[in-house]
């Protein structure tokens, strides 16, 4: 099969678990489905890109790779770091994540998914030991369910909040290639931070109306309550949870570790 020509710079959205990356996952396969293009996600540590592809996903915008090799446009989504620490708590207890609900401890190498998320399959073989060995013959969801609220939240910041904030930390910024977008800002105006997000990829200022109502349909807004209450990456149509969840005792203990990030994102204390 010959090879399509690419004519246009690719389009990658770096995001991270549970900041945006189920919402552009399900926008870009329904634009790519009217639009003719391929979309596909890059998970994990990323070391090459599929540069036959138009829209690229990477779920947890890690990468092994010199991004200046590639020709594109991008956008880059971030999320106040203790909302994602609140968000990852109350998903992680109830989603049917293969690697959340995991009950194979077997130390034997190579120790792969589902047994380490997608997001840590690059670590070295004895950080995955000491990973499995520190879940305690339970999964991480059995783990969280098992724990008080308050022990959970902790479990859930020692772990997966720790790594996603870890890799966010890690980003480096790519001026004039990569839009930084904060994912609040779908909330407060979807169809204005779409129209944003669209149009800085590339797509055509014609096709931008058709586009947007196809992305309209991700809106967690103007999805009815039966929807919402059936989706488990919602668990309510208030995105910002952090000042209704964490107590005064977890946020002296969140800040002094994330506080710098929270400004360096743009979040107020």
């Amino acid at each position: 099969m010959q090879r399509r020509e690419r004519t246009t710079p690719q389009m990658f959205v770096f995001c991270y678990h549970k900041v945006g990356t189920v919402l552009f996952l399900n926008v870009a396969a329904k634009l790519a489905a009217r639009f003719g293009l391929t979309a596909t996600p890059a998970v994990g540590m990323v070391r090459e890109i599929d540069r036959a592809a138009d829209i690229v996903i990477f779920p947890h915008s890690l990468l092994d790779l010199d991004l200046d090799d590639y020709d594109y446009r991008g956008i880059h989504l971030v999320r106040d770091p203790r909302d994602v620490w609140v968000s990852g708590y109350f998903y992680h207890g109830r989603c049917t994540e293969p690697w959340c609900i995991n009950a194979d401890f077997d130390p034997s190498p190579p120790i792969d998914f589902p047994r380490v998320p997608y997001s840590q399959r690059h670590r070295p073989e004895a950080w995955k030991r000491s990973y499995l060995a520190g879940l305690g013959g339970r999964s991480y969801q059995q783990n969280l369910r098992a724990l008080d609220p308050r022990a959970g939240m902790r479990f859930e910041l020692e772990r997966y909040t720790a790594w996603t904030l870890e890799a966010m930390a890690a980003w480096a910024p790519q001026p004039g290639r990569i839009l930084e977008l904060q994912f609040e800002a779908f909330a407060r105006d979807f169809d204005g931070a779409m129209t944003a997000a669209l149009s800085w990829l590339g797509f055509p200022e014609a096709a931008l109306p058709q586009a947007l109502a196809i992305a309209a349909t991700e809106d967690v807004a103007r999805m009815d309550d039966r929807t919402v209450a059936g989706n488990p990456h919602i668990h309510s149509r208030k995105l910002s949870k952090w000042g209704d969840v964490l107590s005064a005792d977890d946020l002296r203990e969140f800040e002094p570790r994330y506080g710098e990030l929270i400004a360096r994102l743009g979040y107020r204390a």
